[in-house]
């Protein structure tokens, strides 16, 4: 059976769904070690198994697969996706404007939350247990905290640790998602020594990444994006709203793929912090005057400038999750204000104590990797029908690296340092520091082909979101997003969402 369905206590035949594992491999590790058979699984995984007594539903470490469930009167709704439980009646509620918030703040709705007020997400690495007692949720894997050791791992164990998560994550007729970033580089060369020539494919042009797919003979190609056609037939298939423009491109890319066998580097740089963000929040200066300042332009600034000195003013003045958060925020608590009349900060990682890049990574793996990233990841492969995996994404790997503290990930202008010396045999040295990526062409997709579709859509009185959001701040948003210096992810957020709510609507 699929991974959906509508429980009652009273029923009594036993039975497994999963996606992403072998539901009969499942039943086996549940005779022989009971709820440890968790432990024992390795991958991506979501799954639900009723015993007779208990209905288990339980998501891998990392959140490779979603699951929702929305539980109400003592009945349990549970999928893979939204879609599923409203086929099966479960209570969707209304949008959530708290979670609206959320989705302002970092283009997604971290778990628990989702953006309906009857659904919750069940988060990475943990359980849920129902019966006649009711509903409980824990979790049943602890990520390493980031920093809490003083010991650095050896080049060899983390070289054996990153070989044996590859040869496990291996797929035969798999082909490479190569971005051209160290994680995806790594995994080229990880993955011709394991199996010889592979086939790859990159989401666009990249120069680093067709040259090191010629250095490994693989059989490569390049994908083209046709913008509006990609963008409706992702968005409005999404579980949730989807503001994360790269999943765009890797829909575009996974189409040519469908069926196929896909194996991605997602994880990389939060394991071994190669993220640009974790080498600001490390080595920004932090001062409390600095910070009072920006907060007094921001009240006389012109408008367009207030949401930047704001975040600017929240990352000078704090630390560690403080810090992590106003980096990666992309409508600010003014703007939120101004668009909801209310605003929240987002669920944040549990290692709150973690300073500066310790903290920024371990928001990452507990909230970014799985609910903005992987689940984007998700979205793009559940439109194409493509089946992706991401071996770098294994617990004994994690628990190799994680742990290290910042300054052993981080080199003076790049991260992934303890990644780089593993693979420093297998790469040449441009591979091993490539340039960051360049930021998606937002401003020129939003002022191109999708400037009619953002005028029709969000601009117009009958925008759906305009029911949601104070017209005026999404007048203003518009405006000052798409100036020469506005920050185009506002735009293409309130894009995303107006064609999702309308996708819901119908």
């Amino acid at each position: 059976m699929g991974l959906s369905g509508h429980f009652r206590p009273s029923q009594e035949a036993p039975w497994v769904a999963a996606d992403g594992i072998d539901p009969a491999h499942v039943q086996r590790l549940h005779e022989a070690h009971g709820i440890g058979m968790l432990q024992r699984l390795r991958g991506g995984f979501a799954l639900a198994l009723w015993d007779g007594d208990t209905l288990l539903l339980a998501r891998d470490a990392f959140g490779q697969k979603p699951l929702y469930y929305a539980a109400k009167d003592g009945e349990l709704w549970f999928g893979g996706d939204v879609r599923a439980l409203r086929e099966e009646g479960a209570p969707l509620g209304q949008i959530d404007r708290g979670a609206l918030s959320d989705y302002l703040e970092l283009l997604y709705v971290p778990a628990p939350a989702t953006v309906w007020s009857g659904i919750r997400k069940l988060p990475a690495g943990h359980l849920l247990r129902a019966g006649e007692q009711g509903v409980e949720v824990r979790r049943w894997f602890e990520l390493p905290r980031p920093g809490s050791s003083t010991v650095r791992p050896s080049r060899i164990a983390v070289r054996a640790r990153l070989e044996e998560a590859v040869r496990a994550g291996l797929a035969p007729e798999a082909s490479l998602l190569l971005t051209g970033d160290l994680p995806s580089l790594a995994l080229l060369a990880l993955t011709t020594r394991k199996q010889g020539r592979v086939r790859s494919f990159t989401p666009g042009a990249d120069p680093l990444a067709h040259r090191m797919a010629e250095r490994f003979r693989s059989e490569h190609r390049e994908s083209k994006v046709d913008t509006i056609d990609e963008l409706h037939g992702l968005l409005e298939r999404a579980p949730e709203p989807l503001g994360d423009a790269r999943a765009l491109l890797l829909a575009a890319s996974l189409r040519a793929m469908a069926g196929a066998p896909v194996i991605t580097a997602a994880g990389g740089d939060e394991l071994f912090g190669g993220h640009p963000h974790y080498l600001r929040a490390e080595r920004l200066l932090h001062s409390r005057r600095a910070s009072r300042a920006a907060d007094l332009l921001k009240s006389i600034a012109p408008q367009r400038h207030r949401g930047r000195l704001q975040r600017a003013a929240s990352a000078l003045g704090t630390r560690g999750a403080g810090r992590a958060r106003a980096l990666v925020e992309v409508f600010s608590g003014d703007e939120r204000r101004a668009l909801l009349g209310h605003a929240r900060s987002a669920q944040g990682a549990t290692g709150t104590d973690a300073l500066d890049a310790d903290a920024a990574i371990a928001f990452d793996l507990e909230v970014a990797l799985p609910d903005g990233t992987l689940a984007a990841l998700q979205a793009a492969a559940a439109s194409t029908g493509a089946d992706v995996r991401a071996p770098l994404l294994d617990v004994k790997l994690a628990q190799t690296v994680v742990p290290a503290e910042a300054r052993h990930k981080l080199g003076r202008a790049h991260g992934n340092r303890l990644l780089r010396e593993a693979v420093a045999d297998l790469l040449p040295r441009d591979a091993l520091t490539p340039e960051p990526r360049p930021p998606l062409p937002l401003h020129a997709w939003l002022r191109g082909p999708l400037r009619s579709l953002l005028h029709d859509l969000v601009a117009s009185p009958a925008a759906r979101i305009r029911t949601l959001f104070d017209p005026r701040a999404i007048d203003s948003a518009l405006r000052h997003s798409l100036l020469p210096r506005g920050d185009p992810r506002q735009a293409w957020a309130l894009l995303a969402l107006e064609i999702w709510v309308r996708a819901q609507r119908r």
